[in-house]
């Protein structure tokens, strides 16, 4: 993806927001992928320490079908793209091979009014936090330039959810019995730390932080205690 090509997305989302008087958040970017991607509608679901997930947000009904589906019957392209790490894209829900692969989802995704299913996995390394699903309700492939927008749109949804969860959890941090304030020092000075072990960019280092509390159902803040104290350490292919 060239630095021009993110620009411009990020451009089209920003002026998206603006003109819709709202803050870009995950959700503003769902809403605006529909147009910038050209599909019928958007979901984002969440898998944390649980392992089952749940949905963040969708557009329409029949993502928060999709998402219900998935729930409840274990199978289909979001289940199979979380558990793989990789995007699985249905351009033709209605077809043998995916009646094979997935016979309960396939008649159920169809009767909800999905007839393509494209799902693009938000990860950090070997962390997996959820998944972007978008449908379409009638049949038909992604260009490949709508594949590459499609993968920026969901590394924003990752960054900016990250960030959404981690402003919630700081903001329900309580005093310790002392009554000293929590200091949020430690979480940069964790970001530091993984960014020299790790060998990634702050940026990067910080979203590997968040990604780790979220799919262990954790605070950042606890988190960067372990990572300072040095109680957890944290490497490109997992924690060790």
């Amino acid at each position: 993806m060239s630095g021009e090509r993110l620009a411009k997305l990020l451009a089209y989302l920003a002026e998206d927001a603006a003109a819709r008087g709202i803050t870009t958040s995950s959700e503003a970017v769902c809403d605006a992928c529909i147009r910038l991607i050209g599909v019928s509608g958007a979901q984002l679901t969440l898998m944390n320490g649980t392992g089952r997930g749940e949905s963040r947000y969708s557009t329409n009904e029949i993502g928060t079908q999709l998402e219900n589906l998935r729930f409840t019957l274990g199978e289909g392209p979001c289940e199979d793209a979380v558990r793989s790490g990789v995007p699985v894209l249905v351009a033709q829900l209605d077809s043998w091979e995916n009646d094979q692969r997935w016979p309960l989802y396939v008649p159920a995704a169809i009767a909800a009014g999905a007839r393509a299913v494209f799902v693009f996995p938000l990860r950090s390394g070997a962390i997996r936090i959820g998944a972007l699903v978008l449908h379409r309700t009638s049949p038909g492939p992604l260009s490949p330039e709508q594949v590459q927008d499609a993968h920026v749109v969901a590394d924003l949804i990752m960054s900016l959810l990250l960030d959404e969860l981690t402003r919630l959890h700081l903001d329900s941090e309580v005093p310790p019995a002392d009554g000293m304030p929590l200091s949020r020092a430690e979480v940069h000075q964790a970001t530091g730390m993984l960014s020299v072990q790790l060998g990634v960019s702050m940026d990067e280092a910080l979203v590997r932080l968040r990604a780790h509390a979220f799919a262990h159902d954790r605070s950042v803040i606890d988190v960067a205690r372990d990572i300072v104290s040095r109680r957890l350490r944290l490497s490109p292919e997992g924690p060790v």
